[in-house]
């Protein structure tokens, strides 16, 4: 029953995921959040923090932050799991930005890296990451660009069921 009423705060997310970039749109709304995906990891005597996310990351060039890219790897699209997780959690925070913890449905969408399909594997750590994110449902789509201004998040879902 609460997760019902979460839903009622959340919007329909697409996520589109490439090496240089990751755009999480909101159907039916111009509301979106964009970041280069780079990570800037902090060590302090507590453990590793997350420092910064995106642009502001990859400025950051002290002696004790590892900046990395978790999207880019040159034989899998996700290099690391954990930080792409990282990514994605916060730029779903940033369109949700409220008391309730929504639950959206998100389309996760991988730009790069697809030709011939995608294996099991690759298809659960898509989810994964978008469960993460706090999704209550997930679609992985492969195809071309979304309007998400033209398409609603359930118009998408059954093209991809009809596959």
């Amino acid at each position: 029953m609460f997760t019902f009423f979460r839903s009622l705060f959340s919007n329909d997310l697409l996520i589109e995921l490439s090496e240089k970039k990751i755009l999480i749109k909101v159907f039916s709304s111009d509301t979106n959040y964009e970041a280069e995906p780079f990570i800037a990891i902090e060590k302090t005597k507590k453990g590793e923090v997350v420092k910064a996310i995106g642009s502001e990351a990859k400025r950051d060039t002290a002696s004790n932050v590892t900046v990395t890219n978790p999207f880019q790897h040159p034989r899998s699209f996700i290099a690391d799991f954990f930080l792409a997780e990282k990514i994605i959690q916060h730029g779903v925070f940033e369109i949700h930005k409220s008391i309730i913890r929504p639950s959206p449905r998100i389309i996760m969408h991988q730009l790069e890296k697809t030709e011939g399909g995608l294996t099991n594997i690759e298809d659960r750590v898509l989810r994964e990451l978008a469960v993460g994110a706090g999704a209550r449902e997930v679609v992985i789509y492969l195809g071309s660009k979304i309007n998400t201004s033209v398409d609603s998040f359930n118009s998408v879902k059954a093209r991809v069921s009809a596959t």
